[in-house]
């Protein structure tokens, strides 16, 4: 997105013609529709800038309706400066002090690593009542002229792609890899997990004894985060155990030490339901992935001590053929569920990166957006040695190397680390490279493929993918001597 002149478009009253010229005005090509009553409160705040000697020259450089990417944040009007940053949130009429500085206060957490001093303003436009946030955090009233003021201020805008500004990875955190952050609260959740979080917190409230619950969604819709940001919370009233896939972490360990009542167990080591028996909530995280065995503990455990029990599944994690026999998510369903969520929101995957995985699983899939993929590096070896060099590079560049062989011999098994399939689960990386070779190719169709080698009960496509999906911002790919595949990866870029 570029940036707008706020008086030309705010001259436009037609809906359908505001849209158009504001989509070409601003290089815009979302599918995002700008409403009638946000088109009045555009001009209403314009026509008050004016009486205030604002010119048409001043009103350059606003962002209108920005989003920041994954992250799905969204700001009303934006205008950046080398010094300032001036937010202008419009209400068409009154929705509360409460809800206005609760907004405020969440713009300003996520405009802050821009480094600007920062001017918080809402105006409500059928009233043309006003506020600003304090540098104390609180919410004042002020006038369209102190308003005109801080667009003055702001006459050397910024005018490239607002993008380049904001770096998801600086928003989305991981519990695991950014305890402090976590502790100190320096998150904010999707409205999608708002939602599931107040109707979940709810319907906990609502009932006593033993009460099973499901939240389940696709990759990157942020299950983990919410799973444990309802941990914290549950944690204020009742002893509160999350299950992990492994040992649990230092980060993890540090959250357990600074939050009173709250524990983590790795799964493999819940042996009897008396083992879990002294808490009052116990939260699953990655359910389809562990054993039915241990499932039947901790739904025994729950039905006996009159626990509470969240599980949270990915229905696209079911990755080897046991799991698929053991039907945990067909488990949990037949338990009497209390209640189920849904989160739908795929917000914490670049879309260049989701349309070149897509693409990626299909080559003749069809997107309805195009993308100069620069943010995906597709790489060649033609031997083993030579693989091992370009992983290595990638390494000390920052790239998590996640290996989906996991053959005996491996000639890779030194550069992994831990970035095993089950170990990266619920997990998130900036940068990942993975490698792909000669068990990968198209069929007929355009659909990849995979051998089942070395185990047949764990098909390479499907543990692929859990890896591939862990990326935030840098893919980079290493074929491994097998030109036909290279080639029909390269036609993706093409």
């Amino acid at each position: 997105m570029k940036p707008v002149n706020l008086f030309r478009v705010s001259r436009i009253q037609d809906e359908r013609l505001f849209n158009i010229m504001e989509k070409h005005e601003a290089s815009d090509h979302d599918n995002h529709r700008i409403r009638i009553h946000e088109i009045d409160s555009l001009r209403i705040l314009a026509d008050a800038l004016a009486g205030h000697r604002i010119t048409v020259k001043d009103t350059d450089g606003f962002y209108f309706g920005y989003v920041i990417p994954l992250i799905g944040k969204e700001f009303d009007l934006l205008k950046v400066t080398g010094k300032y940053c001036l937010n202008i949130e419009l209400k068409s009429q009154d929705v509360g002090e409460g809800q206005i500085l609760a907004q405020l206060r969440k713009n300003r957490h996520y405009l802050t690593l821009l480094g600007r001093e920062l001017m918080l303003y809402t105006v409500v436009t059928d009233t043309l009542e006003c506020y600003r946030l304090s540098d104390e955090g609180e919410l004042e009233p002020t006038d369209i002229g102190e308003i005109a003021k801080a667009v003055r201020k702001c006459r050397a805008a910024y005018h490239g792609r607002i993008d380049k500004l904001f770096r998801a990875s600086e928003y989305l955190i991981s519990p695991e890899e950014n305890p402090e952050k976590f502790l100190q609260g320096q998150y904010f959740l999707s409205p999608a997990q708002d939602y599931v979080k107040a109707e979940l917190l709810r319907d906990i409230a609502d009932t006593s004894g033993c009460a099973f619950f499901h939240i389940y969604g696709r990759p990157c819709t942020g299950k983990t985060l919410l799973i444990y940001d309802l941990a914290k919370h549950l944690a204020d009233s009742g002893r509160t155990l999350i299950t992990c896939g492994e040992e649990p972490s230092g980060g993890l360990l540090s959250i357990s030490e600074s939050i009173e009542n709250l524990d983590f167990i790795s799964v493999s080591d819940i042996a009897a339901p008396e083992q879990i028996s002294g808490y009052a909530f116990i939260l699953v995280d990655e359910t389809l992935r562990i054993d039915p065995e241990i499932f039947n503990i901790i739904k025994d455990a729950a039905e006996t001590y009159g626990q509470t029990c969240i599980f949270s599944t990915d229905p696209s994690a079911v990755l080897t053929d046991p799991e698929q026999e053991n039907d945990i998510g067909g488990r949990i369903r037949s338990l009497g569920l209390t209640g189920e969520y849904e989160l739908s929101e795929r917000q914490r995957m670049n879309m260049e990166i989701q349309t070149f995985i897509h693409k990626l699983k299909h080559l003749k899939s069809k997107t309805e957006k195009t993308y100069e993929f620069e943010h995906i590096s597709v790489n060649y070896a033609n031997n083993t040695a030579e693989a091992h060099d370009i992983i290595r590079y990638f390494r000390d560049k920052g790239y998590v190397f996640i290996n989906p062989h996991r053959q005996s011999e491996d000639p890779f098994a030194d550069l992994e680390e831990s970035f095993r399939y089950r170990h990266i689960a619920g997990r998130e990386y900036n940068s990942v490279v993975m490698l792909m070779d000669s068990s990968f190719s198209y069929d007929g169709e355009g659909y990849l493929m995979g051998i089942p080698k070395p185990d047949p009960g764990n098909p390479y496509p499907n543990i692929f993918y859990s890896g591939i999906t862990r990326v935030r911002e840098h893919l980079a790919l290493v074929i491994l001597d097998a030109p036909e595949l290279l080639d029909n990866i390269l036609s993706i870029l093409d």
